[in-house]
Protein backbone atom coordinates (compact mmCIF):
# COMPACT_ATOMS: atom_id res chain seq x y z
CA UNK A 1 0.00 0.00 0.00
CA UNK A 2 0.97 3.39 -1.02
CA UNK A 3 0.97 6.63 1.07
CA UNK A 4 0.50 10.07 -0.31
CA UNK A 5 3.47 12.93 0.64
CA UNK A 6 0.54 14.25 2.65
CA UNK A 7 -0.24 11.20 4.47
CA UNK A 8 3.76 10.40 5.60
CA UNK A 9 3.36 14.48 6.56
CA UNK A 10 0.52 13.56 8.85
CA UNK A 11 1.85 10.50 10.56
CA UNK A 12 5.22 11.93 10.90
CA UNK A 13 3.57 15.24 13.16
CA UNK A 14 1.23 12.25 15.26
CA UNK A 15 4.21 10.48 15.90
CA UNK A 16 6.50 13.14 16.58
CA UNK A 17 7.55 12.56 20.57
CA UNK A 18 6.34 15.26 23.31
CA UNK A 19 9.20 17.37 24.43
CA UNK A 20 10.49 16.35 27.83
CA UNK A 21 9.97 17.93 31.43
CA UNK A 22 13.51 20.20 31.03
CA UNK A 23 12.28 20.87 27.67
CA UNK A 24 8.89 22.32 28.44
CA UNK A 25 10.26 23.91 31.68
CA UNK A 26 13.19 25.53 29.63
CA UNK A 27 10.25 26.98 27.09
CA UNK A 28 8.52 28.61 30.32
CA UNK A 29 11.35 29.72 31.38
CA UNK A 30 12.01 31.35 28.60
CA UNK A 31 8.68 32.94 28.24
CA UNK A 32 8.71 34.55 31.79
CA UNK A 33 12.84 36.26 31.13
CA UNK A 34 11.48 39.32 29.74
CA UNK A 35 8.76 39.96 32.52
CA UNK A 36 11.09 39.05 35.44
CA UNK A 37 13.41 41.65 34.04
CA UNK A 38 10.55 43.99 33.73
CA UNK A 39 9.89 43.74 37.61
CA UNK A 40 13.06 43.19 38.75
CA UNK A 41 13.63 47.03 39.64
CA UNK A 42 10.51 47.31 41.29
CA UNK A 43 10.63 43.97 43.38
CA UNK A 44 13.91 45.26 44.49
CA UNK A 45 13.02 48.25 45.93
CA UNK A 46 9.98 46.58 47.48
CA UNK A 47 12.39 43.80 49.19
CA UNK A 48 14.43 46.67 50.30
CA UNK A 49 11.58 48.84 51.75
CA UNK A 50 8.95 46.69 52.81
CA UNK A 51 10.62 42.82 53.07
CA UNK A 52 13.69 44.41 55.27
CA UNK A 53 11.85 45.91 57.67
CA UNK A 54 9.38 43.42 58.35
CA UNK A 55 12.29 40.81 58.70
CA UNK A 56 14.07 42.92 60.53
CA UNK A 57 11.20 43.56 63.10
CA UNK A 58 9.96 40.55 63.61
CA UNK A 59 13.11 39.01 64.19
CA UNK A 60 13.48 42.61 66.57
CA UNK A 61 10.99 40.92 68.44
CA UNK A 62 12.27 37.55 70.01
CA UNK A 63 15.21 40.03 71.42
CA UNK A 64 15.81 42.07 73.87
CA UNK A 65 17.13 44.80 72.26
CA UNK A 66 18.15 48.42 73.68
CA UNK A 67 19.55 51.58 72.17
CA UNK A 68 23.43 50.17 72.78
CA UNK A 69 22.46 47.13 71.00
CA UNK A 70 21.45 48.73 67.74
CA UNK A 71 24.83 50.41 68.02
CA UNK A 72 26.85 47.89 68.21
CA UNK A 73 25.10 45.55 66.61
CA UNK A 74 24.41 43.01 69.09
CA UNK A 75 21.34 41.40 70.97
CA UNK A 76 20.21 39.07 73.79
CA UNK A 77 17.54 36.58 72.38
CA UNK A 78 14.98 36.37 74.39
CA UNK A 79 12.37 34.05 72.63
CA UNK A 80 8.63 34.72 73.42
CA UNK A 81 9.19 36.84 76.29
CA UNK A 82 8.26 40.44 74.68
CA UNK A 83 5.07 38.50 73.24
CA UNK A 84 4.54 37.18 76.78
CA UNK A 85 5.15 40.97 78.27
CA UNK A 86 2.54 42.23 75.23
CA UNK A 87 -0.49 39.71 76.56
CA UNK A 88 0.18 39.93 80.67
CA UNK A 89 1.27 43.85 81.30
CA UNK A 90 -2.29 45.53 82.01
CA UNK A 91 -0.74 48.26 80.32
CA UNK A 92 0.64 46.65 76.67
CA UNK A 93 -2.58 44.67 76.51
CA UNK A 94 -4.95 47.59 77.24
CA UNK A 95 -3.66 49.35 74.24
CA UNK A 96 -3.95 46.30 72.26
CA UNK A 97 -7.89 46.04 73.17
CA UNK A 98 -8.09 50.14 72.61
CA UNK A 99 -6.68 49.68 68.71
CA UNK A 100 -9.40 46.96 68.37
CA UNK A 101 -12.70 48.81 69.57
CA UNK A 102 -11.66 52.17 69.02
CA UNK A 103 -10.19 51.48 65.62
CA UNK A 104 -13.32 49.08 64.51
CA UNK A 105 -15.29 52.48 66.05
CA UNK A 106 -13.51 54.61 63.47
CA UNK A 107 -14.22 52.05 60.85
CA UNK A 108 -18.01 52.11 61.14
CA UNK A 109 -18.01 56.34 61.78
CA UNK A 110 -16.05 56.68 58.94
CA UNK A 111 -17.81 54.63 56.23
CA UNK A 112 -21.24 56.07 57.05
CA UNK A 113 -20.20 59.22 56.78
CA UNK A 114 -18.63 58.78 53.96
CA UNK A 115 -21.56 56.80 52.72
CA UNK A 116 -24.03 59.80 53.54
CA UNK A 117 -21.98 62.19 51.60
CA UNK A 118 -21.67 60.17 48.38
CA UNK A 119 -24.95 59.93 48.46
CA UNK A 120 -25.55 63.85 48.84
CA UNK A 121 -22.96 64.62 46.05
CA UNK A 122 -24.34 61.71 43.86
CA UNK A 123 -27.55 64.34 43.44
CA UNK A 124 -26.20 66.48 41.08
CA UNK A 125 -26.97 69.50 42.83
CA UNK A 126 -25.95 73.01 41.34
CA UNK A 127 -22.85 73.41 43.45
CA UNK A 128 -22.15 70.01 43.06
CA UNK A 129 -18.11 71.25 42.63
CA UNK A 130 -17.84 73.45 45.55
CA UNK A 131 -18.81 70.57 47.79
CA UNK A 132 -16.48 68.42 46.07
CA UNK A 133 -13.83 70.61 46.71
CA UNK A 134 -14.97 71.26 50.38
CA UNK A 135 -15.15 67.33 51.03
CA UNK A 136 -11.25 66.96 50.15
CA UNK A 137 -10.06 69.77 52.02
CA UNK A 138 -9.86 67.58 55.47
CA UNK A 139 -7.99 64.97 53.55
CA UNK A 140 -5.49 67.95 52.17
CA UNK A 141 -4.65 68.41 55.67
CA UNK A 142 -1.50 67.10 57.62
CA UNK A 143 -2.52 64.82 60.69
CA UNK A 144 -0.57 66.40 62.77
CA UNK A 145 -1.23 70.04 62.17
CA UNK A 146 -5.24 68.67 62.44
CA UNK A 147 -5.25 66.97 65.64
CA UNK A 148 -3.30 70.49 67.07
CA UNK A 149 -5.96 72.29 65.60
CA UNK A 150 -8.86 70.11 67.28
CA UNK A 151 -6.85 69.91 70.37
CA UNK A 152 -7.87 74.07 70.75
CA UNK A 153 -10.87 73.12 69.60
CA UNK A 154 -11.37 70.90 72.35
CA UNK A 155 -9.83 73.24 74.82
CA UNK A 156 -11.67 73.33 78.43
CA UNK A 157 -11.39 77.39 78.51
CA UNK A 158 -11.03 78.38 75.65
CA UNK A 159 -12.45 75.88 73.08
CA UNK A 160 -14.85 76.47 70.67
CA UNK A 161 -16.69 73.09 71.29
CA UNK A 162 -17.66 73.59 74.45
CA UNK A 163 -18.58 77.39 73.93
CA UNK A 164 -21.00 75.98 72.01
CA UNK A 165 -22.37 72.99 73.54
CA UNK A 166 -22.88 76.11 76.50
CA UNK A 167 -24.65 78.14 74.41
CA UNK A 168 -26.90 75.54 73.17
CA UNK A 169 -27.69 74.80 76.81
CA UNK A 170 -25.32 71.93 78.12
CA UNK A 171 -24.37 73.82 81.10
CA UNK A 172 -22.45 70.54 82.34
CA UNK A 173 -19.48 71.20 79.48
CA UNK A 174 -18.93 74.64 80.62
CA UNK A 175 -14.79 74.16 81.65
CA UNK A 176 -15.15 70.68 80.96
CA UNK A 177 -11.78 68.99 80.71
CA UNK A 178 -11.86 66.47 77.24
CA UNK A 179 -8.49 64.97 77.80
CA UNK A 180 -8.73 64.51 81.21
CA UNK A 181 -10.70 61.35 81.02
CA UNK A 182 -10.23 58.09 78.80
CA UNK A 183 -13.58 58.46 77.31
CA UNK A 184 -14.26 61.78 76.59
CA UNK A 185 -10.52 61.63 75.09
CA UNK A 186 -11.98 58.53 72.67
CA UNK A 187 -14.39 60.94 71.85
CA UNK A 188 -12.05 63.91 70.21
CA UNK A 189 -10.23 62.01 69.14
CA UNK A 190 -12.95 60.09 66.59
CA UNK A 191 -14.00 62.98 65.75
CA UNK A 192 -10.94 63.92 64.22
CA UNK A 193 -10.11 60.85 62.62
CA UNK A 194 -13.15 60.37 60.92
CA UNK A 195 -13.44 64.11 60.28
CA UNK A 196 -9.89 63.30 58.30
CA UNK A 197 -11.03 59.70 56.82
CA UNK A 198 -14.20 60.17 55.33
CA UNK A 199 -13.50 61.74 52.03
CA UNK A 200 -11.66 59.38 50.43
CA UNK A 201 -14.34 56.84 51.12
CA UNK A 202 -17.06 59.48 50.38
CA UNK A 203 -15.50 60.08 46.77
CA UNK A 204 -14.48 56.36 46.15
CA UNK A 205 -18.09 55.40 46.79
CA UNK A 206 -19.45 58.20 45.06
CA UNK A 207 -17.56 57.00 41.75
CA UNK A 208 -18.99 53.67 42.61
CA UNK A 209 -22.69 55.08 42.95
CA UNK A 210 -21.73 57.05 39.06
CA UNK A 211 -21.27 53.68 37.46
CA UNK A 212 -24.94 51.89 38.27
CA UNK A 213 -26.93 51.91 35.62
CA UNK A 214 -30.06 54.71 36.20
CA UNK A 215 -32.19 52.36 34.13
CA UNK A 216 -32.00 49.79 37.07
CA UNK A 217 -32.78 52.62 40.10
CA UNK A 218 -35.89 53.65 37.87
CA UNK A 219 -37.31 50.06 37.11
CA UNK A 220 -37.10 50.01 40.93
CA UNK A 221 -39.13 53.23 41.59
CA UNK A 222 -41.80 51.91 38.65
CA UNK A 223 -41.99 48.45 40.96
CA UNK A 224 -42.95 50.52 43.93
CA UNK A 225 -39.42 50.55 45.83
CA UNK A 226 -38.91 53.76 48.18
CA UNK A 227 -35.83 55.40 48.30
CA UNK A 228 -34.71 53.40 51.24
CA UNK A 229 -35.95 50.47 49.36
CA UNK A 230 -33.91 50.96 46.37
CA UNK A 231 -31.03 51.45 48.69
CA UNK A 232 -30.80 48.43 50.29
CA UNK A 233 -31.76 46.45 47.94
CA UNK A 234 -29.93 47.99 44.90
CA UNK A 235 -27.45 50.49 45.31
CA UNK A 236 -25.70 48.26 48.85
CA UNK A 237 -25.52 45.14 46.64
CA UNK A 238 -24.08 46.45 43.20
CA UNK A 239 -21.57 48.20 45.85
CA UNK A 240 -20.29 45.25 48.01
CA UNK A 241 -17.07 44.49 46.06
CA UNK A 242 -15.75 48.52 46.82
CA UNK A 243 -17.56 48.64 49.92
CA UNK A 244 -15.57 45.58 51.01
CA UNK A 245 -12.19 47.06 49.73
CA UNK A 246 -12.74 50.26 51.25
CA UNK A 247 -13.74 48.39 54.36
CA UNK A 248 -9.97 46.87 54.25
CA UNK A 249 -8.35 50.18 53.75
CA UNK A 250 -10.26 52.26 56.41
CA UNK A 251 -9.51 49.09 58.52
CA UNK A 252 -5.37 49.42 57.80
CA UNK A 253 -5.29 53.23 57.81
CA UNK A 254 -8.03 53.28 61.34
CA UNK A 255 -6.09 50.71 63.49
CA UNK A 256 -2.56 52.23 62.87
CA UNK A 257 -3.30 55.56 64.27
CA UNK A 258 -0.75 57.74 65.39
CA UNK A 259 -0.79 61.35 65.26
CA UNK A 260 -4.21 61.71 66.19
CA UNK A 261 -3.49 59.73 69.39
CA UNK A 262 -0.31 61.06 69.71
CA UNK A 263 -1.05 64.79 70.01
CA UNK A 264 -4.52 64.57 71.54
CA UNK A 265 -4.09 62.00 74.26
CA UNK A 266 -0.99 62.71 75.96
CA UNK A 267 -3.43 64.31 78.60
CA UNK A 268 -5.61 60.99 79.58
CA UNK A 269 -3.83 59.72 83.46
CA UNK A 270 -1.58 56.98 82.92
CA UNK A 271 -1.41 56.90 78.97
CA UNK A 272 -4.99 54.91 79.30
CA UNK A 273 -6.41 56.19 75.80
CA UNK A 274 -2.65 54.94 73.88
CA UNK A 275 -3.44 52.40 71.34
CA UNK A 276 -0.83 49.96 69.80
CA UNK A 277 1.20 52.32 67.84
CA UNK A 278 1.49 55.03 70.35
CA UNK A 279 2.35 52.15 73.07
CA UNK A 280 5.07 51.13 70.45
CA UNK A 281 6.68 54.03 70.04
CA UNK A 282 6.75 54.84 73.04
CA UNK A 283 8.06 51.44 74.05
CA UNK A 284 10.91 51.65 71.65
CA UNK A 285 11.89 55.69 71.13
CA UNK A 286 10.93 56.63 75.12
CA UNK A 287 12.05 53.80 77.34
CA UNK A 288 14.27 52.36 74.70
CA UNK A 289 12.58 48.50 74.86
CA UNK A 290 12.86 47.89 71.06
CA UNK A 291 12.13 44.32 71.97
CA UNK A 292 8.74 44.83 73.10
CA UNK A 293 8.23 47.91 70.76
CA UNK A 294 9.43 45.30 67.94
CA UNK A 295 6.76 42.90 69.44
CA UNK A 296 3.63 44.73 69.63
CA UNK A 297 4.21 46.17 65.71
CA UNK A 298 4.04 42.56 64.85
CA UNK A 299 0.98 41.82 66.58
CA UNK A 300 -0.74 44.49 65.39
CA UNK A 301 0.44 43.43 61.81
CA UNK A 302 -1.04 39.96 62.40
CA UNK A 303 -4.13 41.48 63.46
CA UNK A 304 -4.17 43.52 60.57
CA UNK A 305 -2.97 40.78 58.08
CA UNK A 306 -6.08 38.14 59.54
CA UNK A 307 -8.78 41.21 58.46
CA UNK A 308 -7.53 42.02 55.64
CA UNK A 309 -7.59 38.31 54.70
CA UNK A 310 -10.85 37.63 55.73
CA UNK A 311 -12.35 40.84 53.99
CA UNK A 312 -10.66 39.47 50.50
CA UNK A 313 -12.03 35.96 51.54
CA UNK A 314 -15.10 38.06 51.54
CA UNK A 315 -15.48 39.84 48.18
CA UNK A 316 -13.75 36.24 45.92
CA UNK A 317 -16.82 34.98 47.94
CA UNK A 318 -19.46 37.18 46.86
CA UNK A 319 -17.56 37.93 42.81
CA UNK A 320 -18.29 33.61 42.56
CA UNK A 321 -21.76 34.29 43.37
Amino acid sequence: MTTTPGQAVAAGRVSAPRPSAAQRLARAASKLTLPVILLLPAMTIIVGLVGYPLVRTIWMSFTDTRLGDLINGTSTWVGLDNYKQVFTDPQLRSSLVNTVVFGSACVVGTMALGMAVALLLNQRLRFNWFFSLAVLLPWAMPALAASSIFKWLFDDRYGFVNWALVKLGFHHFQDYAWFADRNSAYVAMFVVVVWQSFPFIALSLLAGLQTIPRDTLDAAAVDGAGALQRFWLVTLPLLRPVLAVLVIFSTIWDFRIFDQVYVLAQGVPDRAADTAAVTGYRESFALGHFGTGAAIAVVLFCVLLLLSIACVRLVGREART
